[in-house]
């Protein structure tokens, strides 16, 4: 019997959208890093800009990685919810391991939260890039893992397939089951 696996990708365009507003954003740095290196010389704000300018310029690298690589953003097997959030480092996660999914939005930003039954199993599996981050989620009140919807090409159907492979789970919005079909 054949597999069925479903690949979820980003959309190139929204991606490309981010990437050249974070070119603008890195060609302003520089301008006023400039600026107030060496016109204003004020070099506290300079160092506060230039230090802006280079996490534009780490976001943009990473996206360039993102529209180079032919990887998908989240992929589904039979057995796994493959993630994707490092495209070197993807990390399988077993369904019966999921209790529920929990979709939000944050400054219009949509994600779903994946509430895992043994947090702690899939935190020791999670690359060494990502615990930082996983860990200021799950402070905020955050699931630790999450899938990033805004920018996929069909989180409908992302929502509709979860669905169906996580039957033993309910979505949950404010500590309410609803239906699927509600709107996010």
């Amino acid at each position: 019997m054949e597999e069925k696996v479903v690949h979820f990708y980003e959309s190139k365009k929204k991606l490309s959208l981010i990437a050249a507003g974070c070119i603008l954003f890195v060609l302003l740095c520089l301008y006023l890093t400039y600026e107030f290196f060496f016109i204003d010389v004020n070099y506290l704000i300079g160092g506060i800009v230039a230090l802006g300018g280079m996490f534009f310029l780490f976001c943009l690298i990473q996206i360039f990685k993102k529209l180079s690589n032919d990887v998908p953003h989240v992929s589904m097997t039979m057995e796994n919810l493959v993630l994707y959030v490092l495209p070197d480092e993807p990390v399988h996660i077993r369904w019966e391991d999921i209790e529920s999914y929990v979709p939000y939005e944050i400054y219009r930003n949509s994600f779903i939260g994946l509430v895992l039954i043994d947090e702690e199993e899939y935190r020791d599996k999670m690359p060494d890039k990502l615990k930082r981050m996983s860990r200021m989620n799950v402070k905020m009140g955050y699931p630790q893992y999450n899938i990033v919807i805004g920018n996929l090409k069909e989180p409908q159907k992302l929502l509709e397939e979860l669905t169906i492979r996580i039957p033993h789970a309910n979505m949950v919005t404010e500590e309410k089951p609803v239906a699927p079909t509600n709107s996010m």
